[in-house]
């Protein structure tokens, strides 16, 4: 049996036919599916590139395919382009397959209503919430009250229908969109952890400047950089010294250098850019004091994870299921610079048996998501979709 998996992530294809990403849903992501399906074909939108760059991953490969869609980006695009789009997916309204929604997202949507006949079962994994993504300074557009408004409805709607569920969190995106009492319901991550991923500090201390890590991709300004490097420039005043790494790349990436120029902080930022590499993550993640989360939105975010499996000490801004993860006293507000110095300053002030015993509680913490836990999850949650 074949699965259709509908995803809001953006790919590329070069003229070879072969089809890339970024950053993240490289290939060894979809094969997690095949341990139950014949075959996983990705429905997303696809650029057409003349060449592809050095550090993209591709996607395509043995038994994983593409459904390709137009490619928009935005609002006044995906308008113009929604013709086409519907076009597409009525051509698969027959195709026999089984579908799973990656959501929120407005393609799964479009794909229920053309592409599948009015009974047909669908399956779906949320991964996150619109009314973060969609919340103030989340979100620079003018439509965003009525979008988020849609979103919320369109998830609530979308999770009651589904015959199989998956949340990415244990219990607070079940709270805010709750299944259908008679699905198949379990929750886990889409992170997938191996041993390599896990190490554990036999010591922790400070440096003079703490150096603090953000992770997160630079396409829309939800990931909260600017939020990060105004707090920067707030703890320089204060006379609270520290120095921020930033990895990810995207379109607001220049706009956040011109920002930490007119902040008069850039030589305390270093914008890394995208890093694809797993041994260079965890190499920037060994090398720093402490992660910050400075999101907006997240459905349960992975990089957390990805820290505190390196025994880093994680702060982070309450979104998703962050509270799923971390104590409440390394939890802040949103946009709340004074509560973030007011941790930092905190950790600062540890000693190095203070800082040694939060270490080892994030790394405990991350055996959870160990990928073998996950994976068997993972597995009854696609034998469901054969039924």
């Amino acid at each position: 049996m074949q699965l259709d998996v509908v995803i809001e992530q953006r790919f590329y294809q070069t003229p070879d036919g072969n089809y890339w990403t970024e950053n993240a849903f490289a290939y060894d992501f979809w094969t997690r599916y095949l341990t139950v399906f014949q075959q996983v074909n990705i429905v997303a939108r696809v650029q057409q590139v003349k060449q592809g760059k050095e550090n993209w991953h591709q996607v395509n490969g043995d038994r994983v395919e593409f459904c390709p869609l137009p490619y928009y980006l935005g609002l006044k695009s995906f308008l113009l382009t929604l013709p086409k789009l519907i076009h597409t997916l009525v051509a698969k309204r027959y195709q026999k397959r089984k579908v799973l929604f990656r959501i929120p997202g407005v393609l799964s949507l479009l794909y229920r209503v053309f592409a599948m006949p009015v009974k047909a079962n669908y399956g779906a994994e949320v991964v996150g919430d619109p009314a973060d993504t969609f919340s103030n300074n989340a979100s620079s557009s003018r439509l965003r009250p009525v979008i988020r408004w849609a979103f919320i409805k369109m998830l609530r709607w979308q999770c009651r229908h589904a015959s199989a569920i998956s949340y990415v969190t244990k219990e607070a995106l079940q709270r805010k969109y709750p299944a259908n009492e008679n699905a198949f319901q379990t929750h886990y991550s889409s992170i997938q952890l191996s041993d390599s991923d896990y190490f554990q500090r036999t010591s922790y201390s400070l440096s003079k400047a703490i150096k603090l890590l953000c992770i997160g991709n630079l396409s829309q300004p939800y990931k909260g950089c600017d939020f990060m490097l105004l707090s920067v420039a707030q703890m320089q005043q204060q006379g609270l010294n520290v120095h921020l790494s930033w990895i990810g790349g995207g379109q607001l990436l220049n706009s956040m250098r011109q920002l930490a120029d007119d902040l008069k902080i850039s030589q305390y930022v270093d914008f890394i850019g995208n890093v694809s590499e797993r041994e260079q993550i965890h190499q920037y993640l060994d090398s720093h004091d402490i992660f910050i989360l400075s999101s907006r939105q997240e459905g349960l975010p992975r990089v957390v994870i990805e820290a505190m499996a390196r025994s880093l000490i994680c702060v982070a801004t309450n979104v998703g299921g962050v509270n799923e993860l971390l104590a409440p006293e390394y939890i802040i507000e949103r946009d709340n610079i004074a509560q973030l110095i007011e941790k930092i300053t905190q950790i600062s002030q540890m000693k190095q048996a203070q800082l040694m015993s939060l270490s080892l509680q994030n790394y405990h913490k991350a055996l959870d998501y160990d990928d073998d836990i996950l994976a068997n999850r993972r597995l009854h949650m696609y034998q469901s979709l054969l039924r």
